[in-house]
């Protein structure tokens, strides 16, 4: 894991932004993941440059060594990076069939607006410039 992953996420959820505000202090190493909002100029310039199946997607996508991952696959990449205690479960819940965490992941993003009050821009405070 020698490079660093890339967090692109929805700047605009409630969630998402709680979400991300948990990982970060429980990472590994503090400079193996950098969280950027889908809706930041740098975040919107490089989903464009992405496969088309990614660019319509508006939750979460992880982004390590030039392989994109989405959905619940970019939640559980996102787990192998943090401590012991949270990564461990990554080899558990892979397990589970890929539709299966989807469908999960999916009806947990369909209603995340609803029950988690989105700010209008990002709320993280670590957040560096990712050069293009």
């Amino acid at each position: 894991m020698s490079e660093q992953g890339l967090v692109l996420y929805d700047g605009g959820c409630g969630l998402c932004n709680r979400i991300v505000g948990f990982v970060q202090p429980r990472l590994r190493s503090r400079d193996s993941l950098n969280f950027l909002p889908l809706e930041s100029h740098e975040g919107t310039a490089l989903v464009k440059d992405l496969a088309p199946e990614f660019q319509q997607i508006d939750s979460l996508i992880f982004i390590e060594e030039h392989k994109v991952y989405a959905y619940s696959s970019a939640v559980l990449r996102c787990l192998v990076r943090m401590k012991w205690q949270y990564a461990v479960w990554s080899p558990l819940l892979w397990v589970i069939p890929l539709p299966i965490r989807n469908w999960i992941y999916q009806r947990i993003a369909k209603s995340r607006h609803r029950f988690f009050v989105g700010t209008s821009s990002c709320t993280l405070e670590n957040t560096e410039k990712i050069q293009i």
